[in-house]
């Protein structure tokens, strides 16, 4: 009997060893186990960041605010939507001048009572007319874009165009075009044909947008070269002397070579 418990008591011993044995064992894996756990957290961190990465170098820089005008403020009736252009190192960009009581033109003043011989008469066309001149005679487009409800638009019918310089110098070096920036006609422009497209109550011309890159803005005067290509619009009121010098500067290439401050201290009016 002693000899049955004591092999009792040296099988259980010997259970006790190899459970104690087994447990360590399982215990010794979980340390292993949890060693990947940084391991897989870098890796985590590594996948992140070539994508945070990635956005900081895909980021593009805002582009600068176009400066032609705000198309919610331009609708308002017998307004002049000016906006200055800020200053470029490109020759070919003309930054309308402010006056000192803060806008293009003071809508107090009045138009000087011009001589007979002063006086000119622009021999305005149609877009049409003046594409169809262009393929025979290569010249300049001046656009006058204007609305019927825009009273700076009359204003400068009746002072700037009325002046003979202005009105000699456009009909010898520009075909002048009226252009109504809400009339309903569908225009072929360089094979593409733009419309009318309604806005509310009132609507806009496709080819006005195009031109004004999508913010109308009246009175405004758009310079195309020989080939029809945009040289630049120059948004709002122009008096007879101002407007001379801008004429001059586009169409005598001046642009292209000589900054609008350097041509506008030189410029002095033709006699």
């Amino acid at each position: 009997m002693s000899r049955f418990l004591l092999v009792m008591l040296l099988v259980c011993f010997f259970v006790s060893v190899v459970l104690s044995q087994g447990s360590n064992g399982r215990v010794g894996t979980s340390p292993a186990k949890t060693s990947l756990s940084p391991n897989v957290t870098t890796s985590k961190a590594n996948k992140t960041s070539p994508g945070v990465s990635s956005n900081r170098n895909s980021a593009t820089p805002s582009r600068p605010s176009t400066t032609l005008g705000n198309t919610s403020n331009s609708q308002r009736p017998n307004d002049v939507q000016e906006r200055a252009v800020r200053p470029s190192s490109r020759p070919a960009t003309y930054a309308p001048p402010t006056t000192a009581k803060g806008g293009i033109a003071d809508r107090n003043t009045k138009a000087a009572t011009l001589k007979p011989a002063e006086r000119g008469v622009i021999n305005w066309m149609t877009l049409e007319q003046a594409l169809e001149k262009s393929k025979t005679e290569k010249k300049k487009i001046f656009v006058d874009l204007y609305t019927d409800w825009c009273g700076w638009c009359k204003h400068m019918d009746s002072t700037t165009f009325v002046d003979a310089r202005v009105a000699n110098y456009l009909n010898e070096h520009y075909y002048p075009v009226k252009f109504n920036a809400e009339q309903d006609k569908d225009i072929v422009f360089k094979d593409k044909t733009y419309k009318f497209k309604k806005n509310g109550s009132r609507g806009y011309h496709e080819l006005a947008i195009f031109w004004l890159n999508n913010r109308l803005s009246f009175p405004t005067t758009v310079f195309l070269d020989e080939n029809q290509q945009l040289i630049q619009p120059v948004p709002g009121y122009q008096d007879a002397g101002k407007m001379e010098a801008i004429i001059n500067y586009f169409g005598s290439d001046s642009h292209k070579k000589t900054p609008w401050e350097t041509y506008e201290k030189n410029f002095g009016p033709k006699k």
